[in-house]
């Protein structure tokens, strides 16, 4: 498997037991026409990357076809309908901020090599080259887990659109959105896009996949630089720990000198309201009294 630059776009070239992929051939043997819902899209395919077997059978039986494929019913979900609902403003107020017009929302961009491959954009940033994506989470994760969750969308999106990065704006509860950029991991690309040629060869000889093993998303490089002013609970722990620094170095201090002055042979030493106390392994521990 190698890769290369093909029309502005990432290519994977087939390796000798991955060489179809080419799309579905109909009963004449000509190429048969995608219907939209027939394509592996980037909303698809974390599955091949997660390994999860029950959702990579089901999406596997969406796209030959199979009468016992079960949709997802999403309609009930509060999360999703919320994340629907804030995309507009999400996006015009990226636009407000940056200063930069957005294009082609709600575009469909399909790989320049593989028909039955696309991604269906939330938008696009002409000066910087990427696909715009938008997330509404609880805020309660970690920023990192959330990149993390969505990488395969975002690698999925930067292979059919050329683009080496992606931008996410990102509400967090009712917080105002974050940027944050993702690089394209080519490593990580070109793992994803031959799973999904195997994916799609199964697709189309109509064999059950084997669902492949997990493969941990590249980790996000610590390359910027965050003014954390606005948030409450960083001015908190910001106030504490001023105002407990010279507190908590005055302590450590203290511990270490009553260390010292503890005899070799003493099991126990008390007095002033604190005791020191020395367990099996030789260590000392200081606790209150009382």
């Amino acid at each position: 498997m190698s890769e290369h630059q093909s029309a502005g776009a990432l290519v994977i070239e087939p390796s000798t037991s991955n060489a179809g992929g080419g799309g579905l051939i109909d009963g004449a043997g000509a190429p048969a026409v995608l219907h939209p819902d027939r394509k592996l899209t980037a909303s698809r395919v974390a599955c091949l990357m997660t390994g999860d077997a029950d959702r990579i059978m089901n999406l596997w039986r969406l796209l030959i076809g199979d009468p016992s494929y079960q949709e997802e019913d999403l309609s009930g979900i509060w999360a999703v309908a919320l994340g629907t609902w804030t995309e507009r403003l999400n996006l015009d107020w990226y636009e407000r901020r940056t200063g930069k017009p957005l294009t082609e929302r709600g575009k469909y961009r399909v790989h320049p090599q593989f028909q039955w491959a696309g991604c269906t954009l939330d938008a696009w940033d002409d000066q910087i080259g990427a696909p715009v994506e938008c997330k509404h989470v609880g805020g309660w994760e970690p920023r990192e887990k959330i990149l993390e969750r969505y990488a395969p969308q975002a690698h999925w999106q930067m292979m059919c659109t050329g683009a080496t990065s992606c931008v996410f704006s990102i509400i967090e509860g009712a917080r105002e959105p974050v940027i944050e950029i993702m690089e394209l991991d080519r490593e990580y690309a070109a793992t994803l896009m031959e799973r999904a040629r195997e994916f799609w060869r199964c697709v189309e000889t109509l064999t059950p996949p084997v669902p492949p093993p997990a493969v941990a998303a590249p980790a996000p490089k610590p390359v910027k630089t965050y003014d954390m002013t606005g948030r409450n609970e960083w001015a908190s722990e910001a106030v504490t720990w001023i105002t407990t620094r010279q507190a908590a170095k005055d302590f450590a201090a203290s511990e270490k000198a009553l260390k010292a002055l503890v005899p070799p042979d003493a099991i126990k030493c008390n007095g002033h309201g604190i005791q020191v106390s020395r367990n099996k392994a030789g260590s000392l521990s200081i606790r209150a009294e009382g």
